[in-house]
């Protein structure tokens, strides 16, 4: 039976424009190609899929076509959908990714959705109290009207002992410190970059924040480094991992990919530095591509980039 995860909010429709970097006023530039892909969180929760996991969404998406196409396609990989609320009167986020083909690079505009706050889904606590795992991005708990859901989501996972894997993200920084500290504290897993350890950490760096942090509540910290690979620290020390070389068409989602990588490694009861080489192949092949969602690297493709630097993880797709 496969690992089941729980991903609570930040449900995205991206569209997807390759452009020349920077974008600049009064100069205008044609695109030569577009994806509509489910961003955000089915990034993560479409590559897990990839990686042989069970998936459910929690969260809300807007009465709207950007919303219908969300749906769509997570409904096409597989992933659980009856705990995404569709809120009348509202509308769905979306997020408008210019990449750029020479270096890779991205930038996002983003517009939230906007509207009530979102009911509770009926049966969500049983699904959270049967998980593996919750999954929570930071981008969730800037979202207001998802941000009650999401804290009640992980109090039933805190009561029935259903580990909490958090992904910081930059957004953080536009929450209220005492619910970054609570959600800190509920984690048995955090993953975040090394801009993003001061969001997480009251401003921390170093050693100073792992520190900080393993004594909040998480037992295990990653550390995503881009091309450079991923730092594992633990009570027991760090683990440094190498990247693997790749060519970089675009780096939207690579990390998302990553998170669902290192989380499938954890269910199914791998080493952590095995973890790590399976998130840093994941990364690898999904910079190889335009976007992430449906377009997310497969388990072969995670295998075959692991098979091509003689890297042995003993991982069934």
């Amino acid at each position: 039976m496969a690992p089941h995860i729980v991903s609570i909010g930040d449900l995205v429709l991206d569209v997807i424009l390759p452009v020349t970097l920077p974008v600049l006023p009064g100069h205008h530039q044609t695109s030569p190609e577009r994806h509509v892909e489910p961003g955000g969180a089915a990034n993560f929760m479409i590559a897990a899929r990839h990686m042989g996991l069970d998936v459910s969404a929690a969260g809300a998406i807007g009465e709207d076509a950007f919303g219908a196409l969300i749906l769509d396609g997570l409904r096409s990989e597989g992933v659980d959908t009856a705990f995404v609320v569709a809120m009348p009167g509202s509308s769905s986020t979306l997020v408008i990714a210019l990449t750029d083909r020479a270096s890779g690079e991205h930038t996002f505009v983003g517009n939230y959705g906007a509207g009530p706050p979102v009911a509770y889904p009926a049966g969500l606590d049983a699904c959270i109290a049967g998980a593996d795992a919750v999954f929570l991005q930071g981008y969730t708990l800037a979202e207001e009207r998802i941000t009650p859901l999401a804290l009640r989501g992980l109090d039933r996972a805190a009561e029935a002992g259903t580990p909490v894997f958090l992904d910081a993200g930059p957004f953080l920084a536009h929450v209220p410190p005492e619910i970054v500290r609570r959600v800190v504290a509920g984690s048995a897993l955090l993953l975040m970059t090394e801009d993003e350890v001061p969001l997480v950490s009251e401003g921390r760096t170093g050693e100073a924040a792992y520190a900080y942090l393993l004594a909040s509540g998480p037992a295990k910290l990653v550390v995503k480094r881009g091309p450079a690979g991923c730092t594992i620290v633990t009570h027991d020390g760090a683990l440094a991992l190498p990247g693997y070389p790749a060519r970089v068409v675009d780096t939207s989602g690579a990390g998302d990919c990553f998170d669902a990588a290192f989380v499938a490694g954890l269910l199914r009861g791998l080493p952590l530095a095995d973890c790590g080489r399976l998130a840093n192949a994941m990364g690898a092949a999904a910079v190889g591509r335009a976007g992430a969602g449906r377009n997310a690297p497969t388990c072969a493709d995670v295998m075959a980039i692991l098979q091509g630097a003689g890297d042995e993880v003993n991982y069934a797709c």
